[in-house]
């Protein structure tokens, strides 16, 4: 169950941060997977960027902002432990979502290395899947987690008010 005393003192120190309020997250985390997306948009006119995409390695939400420098940082790895569920789960399941995608998009990539084509082609792809999570995980952040999860679906009271 979810402390809401906690939360609400979370709620409070979050102001005035990329923190959201109302979730307790920041989108700032998004800017480790915007590099990826940057690289692989790239990947079409320079090839021998997907060396950099190779090396690129997942990072955790806490292991983002102890690295970033910010000065809110010891704040979001702290007000993430507080995180309610319904935003942590299904924001957790996008950012594995984007892993994912990312390490599918190396090994097809790397597989297609003398390809230049085929490269930018399958790249252009990846950078658009993987901008689309990071959209739905933005949503998440903003507290919008229906809007996030295209399998939500609305019950028939919903339905029924829409009329």
């Amino acid at each position: 169950m979810q402390d809401t005393s906690m939360f609400d003192h979370y709620r409070q120190l979050v102001r005035d941060t990329t923190i959201d309020d109302r979730t307790l997250l920041s989108t700032d985390y998004f800017n480790h997977f915007n590099e990826v997306i940057m690289l692989l948009s790239m990947l079409g006119d320079m090839p021998d960027m997907l060396d950099e995409i190779v090396a690129w390695t997942p990072k955790t939400y806490r292991q983002h902002f102890e690295e970033s420098g910010l000065a809110f940082a010891p704040l979001a790895i702290e007000a993430y432990d507080h995180v309610p569920t319904e935003f942590r789960a299904p924001f957790d399941d996008a950012i594995n979502d984007m892993n994912s995608l990312i390490v599918e998009a190396v090994a097809n990539l790397s597989a297609m290395r003398d390809d230049a084509d085929m490269l930018g082609f399958t790249a252009a792809d990846y950078w658009q899947r993987l901008q689309a999570l990071v959209d739905r995980g933005s949503a998440i952040v903003h507290g919008s987690v229906q809007d996030s999860n295209p399998a939500v679906t609305m019950d028939q009271s919903e339905i029924d008010d829409l009329f």
